[in-house]
């Protein structure tokens, strides 16, 4: 595998979350072998039950799903097929009026890249089944190997944004057959990278090739997600989106970002974006707030594709894995990136605990949604 001097491919995940210890890759990675080997050694994807293909009216709980990790986004675009099977895996929760007759709302839930977070993802579904949505907590982590005990640095590679675009339109297509749940009424929310994947689900070509045969998310909730990396082409499914960030969260360049509404809003998509004083990263977490200046992001580099899914840095392109590369392979050339652009990476930023901020955030959250995902379902149950 040969490298240029930009990197093969890019990792928006490897800079999303709090606390990535990747940078000093020679360092940090040596007990794996970068640089010298042509391939991670990745967990392998663990022996699920039977994914479930339709659900029943009172079904909640874990369930399995069928999904697909294409790893590269070049991939998703063009071999889709081809991509490695996969079974996805969520928590589905229900509010108790939740039947086929009173259909209801629902949110998918996309945790971050630190995976999911104690106050957090649990909180938000209770928060959504007592305001009359159902919630379903998807792990995407677990279901390619990437259990709470692997570190870190090892995490963040197991699983790419397009693997988690397809494991969120795959529950989309899932939710569709559960009968007291409003087809028509499903969004999708996230955090820090989830909350990145939750604007990328806004792209037409992924629904096109996950999910042609069902409605497209009915809104889109980014929380905090950071706006360096595009998918390259500009359009929209249409659905509403709203933007929670803080201004002393400085792994968010709020420029960059207001960029992006712009396109969103230039395409149909209502969009909506809340900016909190004194605010930082990952507000609801339980660990206490404070800076974390080892973490690193991305500033003053634009990472985006070209139209064949292949990735660029600043408009330029790099070289990418060939088309048959194991999943190893294009987790090494995607981490090199790290020795390859250090220019782009930028270090500490305020993370934790913020109680004054998660409730905000929270009137605000659930305003957006009354508008434009409840309607006139609430109307219709009062």
């Amino acid at each position: 595998m040969k490298l240029k001097p930009i990197a093969l491919a890019f990792s928006g995940l490897l800079f999303a979350g709090v606390g990535v210890g990747v940078y000093h890759v020679q360092t940090e990675y040596g007990g794996i072998g970068l640089p010298w080997v042509n391939s991670l050694d990745l967990p392998p994807f663990p022996d699920y039950p039977k994914p479930q293909t339709t659900l029943n009216e009172t079904q909640r709980g874990e369930i399995y799903f069928e999904s697909k990790s294409p790893y590269d986004f070049s991939v998703l675009l063009n071999r889709f097929e081809r991509a490695p099977a996969t079974t996805g895996k969520g928590v589905l929760h229900l509010p108790e009026a939740a039947s086929a007759s009173n259909p209801v709302p629902a949110m998918i839930i996309l945790h971050g890249s630190g995976g999911l977070a104690e106050g957090r993802e649990d909180r938000y579904a209770k928060l959504y089944t007592d305001n009359g949505y159902a919630a379903f907590v998807l792990d995407y982590y677990e279901p390619r190997g990437a259990t709470p005990e692997l570190p870190y640095h090892l995490k963040v590679l197991t699983t790419t944004e397009s693997d988690l675009l397809v494991d969120a339109y795959s529950a989309l297509k899932l939710l569709n057959t559960h009968p007291a749940i409003d087809a028509e009424r499903i969004g999708v929310t996230g955090y820090s990278y989830g909350g990145m994947a939750s604007r990328y689900a806004m792209d037409p070509r992924i629904k096109a090739i996950v999910a042609p045969d069902v409605p497209p998310f009915a809104v889109h909730v980014d929380t905090y997600g950071p706006c360096h990396q595009n998918m390259g082409k500009a359009g929209s499914t249409g659905g509403a989106y709203l933007a929670l960030k803080g201004d002393q969260d400085a792994s968010i360049d709020l420029d960059v970002c207001r960029q992006v509404e712009t396109e969103l809003k230039a395409y149909g998509s209502h969009v909506e974006s809340h900016v909190f004083a004194g605010a930082g990263h990952a507000w609801e977490n339980a660990s206490p707030r404070r800076l974390s200046e080892s973490s690193p992001y991305v500033s003053e580099c634009r990472f985006s594709f070209d139209d064949q899914g292949f990735p660029t840095v600043d408009g330029e392109a790099v070289s990418t894995p060939p088309a048959d590369a194991s999943r190893g392979e294009r987790a090494l050339a995607r981490a090199m990136i790290l020795l390859d652009v250090p220019h782009c990476i930028k270090r500490g930023y305020i993370v934790g605990r913020d109680d004054d901020t998660d409730r905000r955030a929270k009137v605000v959250l659930l305003d957006f949604l009354e508008r434009h995902l409840k309607g006139d379902y609430q109307a219709s149950t009062q």
